[in-house]
């Protein structure tokens, strides 16, 4: 199955073991990844509020690279595919600023491609690869460790992008857990925002917030937490000494990307998925 894949900025900066497990996964699941390697950054969300046309310019760029290789988009963070979405919901319904902002792609030989498929990592996986063959995959069933899942914003809001009702009605990480064979934990926090942006202003806020989820997640006997979202991850593992100072508690929660927890299922090592790199560490009894 051949994708486009927008790898985003944290998959080769702050979180490379993000990278380096979907490089890992993907040929097991029989995904043939091509790379759009000089896909600039969607421009999280702070471009969007500075200036409207750069953010979508950046995002329509991306499109029309995908779409010169009439191949759907796959991307491993929320907030790009968010980005994404917006972009393309924002020209659809804006002639005048599609118009200028295809004149822009037209400068640097590119079309702008809004029938591009946008597909987050976990969708390909529930969607496209699909139980069934996820299930004839499995070489080391999780059995016995507890999940918690962290959506992230970006994943189930605003819901007009993704047909939910309620955002708290999300359930594709517990389906895919269940796959995997793991248990899910129902905790206080699993559809919230992680505070990555409010970081930015008030990391102490960031972190209240996060702690909470945490903390919550840990007492309901969660072994890992696991988030789709490079940027949800760094703040549940980069900032839980800060969790614990502020929440006065020992917090030592592992907190796992999404392609690291469908790696060990699919029978990786801990040191294929790179998990020594994460801030907390990733003890599962599995080796």
């Amino acid at each position: 199955m051949k994708l486009a894949y927008y790898p985003g900025c944290s998959s080769q900066s702050t979180c490379l073991e993000l990278g380096a497990s979907m490089a890992q996964v993907a040929p097991r699941l029989g995904l043939d990844l091509i790379a759009l390697e000089s896909a600039s950054c969607t421009g999280s969300r702070e471009i969007r509020a500075a200036n409207r046309d750069l953010f979508l310019a950046l995002n329509a760029r991306i499109l029309a690279q995908a779409g010169a290789l009439d191949l759907p988009l796959m991307t491993v963070c929320n907030t790009c595919t968010l980005n994404l979405l917006d972009t393309r919901k924002a020209l659809a319904e804006d002639s005048e600023t599609r118009s200028r902002i295809g004149d822009v792609l037209g400068e640097l030989g590119l079309v702008y491609r809004p029938e591009v498929e946008i597909d987050h990592f976990l969708w390909v996986l529930l969607e496209r690869v699909g139980a069934g063959r996820l299930r004839e995959l499995i070489v080391r069933p999780l059995s016995g460790l507890k999940v918690a899942a962290f959506y992230g914003c970006h994943l189930i809001r605003p819901q007009h992008h993704y047909g939910f009702a309620d955002a708290r009605e999300a359930h594709m990480i517990e389906d895919l857990a269940d796959i995997l064979g793991c248990e899910s934990i129902d905790y206080i926090g699993r559809t919230e925002c992680c505070g990555f942006h409010t970081s930015a202003e008030s990391e102490k806020v960031a972190v209240g917030l996060a702690g909470r989820y945490v903390r919550s997640a840990s007492e309901c006997g969660a072994h890992t937490l696991v988030t789709p979202c490079p940027l949800c991850h760094t703040v549940l593992d980069a900032f839980q000494g800060q969790m614990s100072e502020q929440l006065k508690t020992n917090l030592d929660l592992p907190v796992l990307h999404l392609p690291q927890l469908v790696g060990l299922a699919l029978g990786l090592k801990p040191a294929d998925l790179e998990l020594s790199r994460h801030a907390v560490t990733v003890e599962l009894g599995i080796d």
